[in-house]
């Protein structure tokens, strides 16, 4: 069908069609453009965070010093002059859309037949037109203005925890080792790396051919420790910890991606583009699972904390080279299973250590041996209040190297995609009070009302207010493969299959080379 509709939007001479069928393709043609104008509207439309400008403005060096603290690419100077220039271009669109309408209301007035009147008449119309024409051009100026200091001002980071160490990663604070290193090999045994152990296990294989650099294949054991693994992750956190288990698209609207703090428009490495489709591919579920509540009506107060686990395939464009990348420790394409939790504010704090501590037992059932670490404000992002990451030990390389990582969003998602509970009793607004972050550049819905109850001297009442959301990884598949293989490796080239995932693959205990598998 898509072939025939292209077919004929190349055909130079629609004439000759049956007349029965050029009515059915140009009916179908206007349904698509309209069904695909309107499905861009409801996108457009979808993410509108109201921002409190005048409270950027007031609280400059207070924002400026967490924007430094954190390496955030945002032109604070910038913004808060385009937005003194925007008032300006507001006010005067403001007069002149007064005198609009005071000429329209003159033109009303008067008696089209009274010819007293007329010429007063025509001196008035000359005059709309004239209004018309500049207010034409002021609209445009304000739209461009209005847009650039919005864009910008979506570009500042959430608020940082206290705790938080300051500076770049290697600034990050060991909070817990866990585990031993391995000890399978004789001493002075040569370490093979995972990729060498790969194609000695037959488990591992290269896709530049089919696909390009940074793209691979699981095969055999390979394949099945991925089934494994995301069975295992995916099952525990249903069964166990009560998570909502949800497989989530593998598309999603470039806007839900910049709503959840990636910089979709801005940034070409972040996320992979569907040509002619305003999609991109997802770069982890906790975007889609996001999505699932963003503009919905509020959540009840006794719903949270709404807790799903996630299971996708994700996609990243930066991969990058070099011994610290090799192999498939970064990679173009990945399954993962992600956890992702709505909440109140003043539970996301313990939620984060709870998903800290699934996370340690998850590897630790893995028999891994790892850090925890308390990441600093230069590797927050621009969405994380405190993350803490997990890096596992690389026998190959002597080092640890980045495994899963849970972070605290507060707000800062939740404002950009308008996800609010509500509230029960005056305790909740003081919590999300004591508990606001993100400056209110966005401003609470309870701060709007009280700002138009003021202004109308209505009853006070509390509305919705903003939830929190916090992500956590449960398993990275590649990299969980990768420190499996490395450190289960034994004298005799085979390595051991943790014994959580034996009962997922057939209560295999070992992978054997191929050259000592019996066919």
């Amino acid at each position: 069908m898509l072939k025939l509709f292209k077919n004929f939007n190349r055909c130079n001479n629609k004439s000759n069609l049956n007349s029965n069928l050029l009515k059915y393709y140009t009916n179908k043609q206007q349904q698509i453009e309209s069904d695909q104008q309107q499905q861009q509207h409801i996108i457009v439309n979808q993410i509108k965070p109201r921002i409190d400008f005048q409270f950027i403005k007031d609280n400059e060096n207070q924002i400026k010093d967490n924007i430094i603290k954190r390496k955030s690419p945002v032109e604070l100077d910038k913004l808060i002059k385009n937005y003194d220039e925007y008032r300006i271009i507001k006010k005067e669109l403001d007069t002149f859309r007064a005198k609009r309408n005071e000429i329209a209301s003159k033109m009303k007035s008067m008696m089209k037949g009274d010819s007293n009147n007329q010429k007063e008449r025509l001196e008035l119309v000359e005059q709309g037109k004239q209004i018309k024409e500049d207010l034409i051009l002021l609209e445009e100026k304000h739209d461009r203005y209005f847009n650039e200091i919005t864009s910008e001002a979506l570009k500042i980071p959430n608020n940082t925890h206290p705790s938080v160490p300051i500076g770049a990663e290697s600034n990050a604070t060991i909070i817990k080792m866990v585990g031993e290193k391995p000890n399978y090999l004789k001493e002075g045994e040569p370490i093979k790396d995972h990729l060498e152990l790969g194609e000695s296990l037959g488990v591992i294989k290269s896709a530049s051919k089919t696909t390009g650099h940074k793209y691979y294949y699981f095969t055999r054991e390979g394949a099945m420790l991925e089934m494994a693994l995301s069975y295992w992750a995916f099952s525990k956190l249903t069964y166990k910890y009560g998570f909502q288990s949800v497989i989530t698209p593998d598309l999603i609207h470039p806007n839900l991606a910049e709503a959840c703090g990636f910089h979709a428009r801005s940034d070409a490495d972040q996320l992979f583009w569907i040509k002619d489709r305003d999609l991109c591919l997802s770069a982890t579920s906790e975007i889609p699972l996001a999505g699932m509540y963003s503009n919905e009506e509020p959540l009840q107060s006794n719903e949270l904390p709404i807790k799903m686990v996630g299971y996708s395939h994700c996609f990243r464009p930066e991969a990058g080279r070099g011994l610290q990348n090799k192999g498939i420790y970064r990679v173009h394409q990945f399954s993962k299973v992600e956890m992702f939790i709505i909440s109140k504010p003043n539970q996301s704090n313990e939620i984060l250590d709870q998903l800290l501590n699934i996370q340690i037992e998850l590897f630790s059932e893995l028999g891994l041996h790892f850090r925890v670490l308390d990441m600093p404000s230069e590797d927050l992002g621009a969405p994380a209040y405190r993350k803490y990451d997990i890096e596992v030990w690389i026998p190959s390389k002597q080092e640890y190297g980045e495994i899963s990582s849970a972070s605290n969003c507060t707000d800062y998602q939740s404002k950009r995609l308008n996800i609010k509970y509500q509230s029960t009793t005056k305790d909740d607004l003081q919590l999300q009070q004591s508990v606001e972050n993100n400056y209110k550049i966005i401003p609470s819905p309870q701060q709007i009302l009280d700002d138009n109850n003021n202004n109308n001297n209505n009853h006070h009442s509390i509305s919705p207010l903003f939830t929190h959301t916090l992500n956590g990884t449960a398993c990275a598949i590649p990299r969980l493969i990768l420190a499996i293989l490395e450190n289960n490796q034994q004298s005799d080239g085979s390595v051991l299959i943790p014994k959580v995932l034996q009962p997922f693959m057939n209560n295999q205990k070992v992978i054997l080379p191929l050259n000592k598998k019996i066919n």
